[in-house]
């Protein structure tokens, strides 16, 4: 589990679509600015992530 230091629960990757920290939900500040899993969030990066060793990630196989 990836925890952003406002309490918010990341979920990288589908586009962002899937994280709390997105921007979209009520009550919830964004956290992509400053989020390390950034660039996991755009689909041109599906590779990157294919690749990706971080196992606190919830989409690491």
């Amino acid at each position: 589990m990836i925890v952003d230091p406002t309490g918010v629960t990341l979920v990288p990757g589908n586009g962002g679509r899937d994280c709390p920290g997105n921007g979209y939900q009520e009550n919830v500040e964004c956290c992509c600015d400053e989020c390390d899993y950034y660039l996991c969030c755009f689909d041109a990066n599906e590779d990157y992530c294919k690749k990706c060793h971080d196992q606190s990630c919830p989409r690491w196989n």
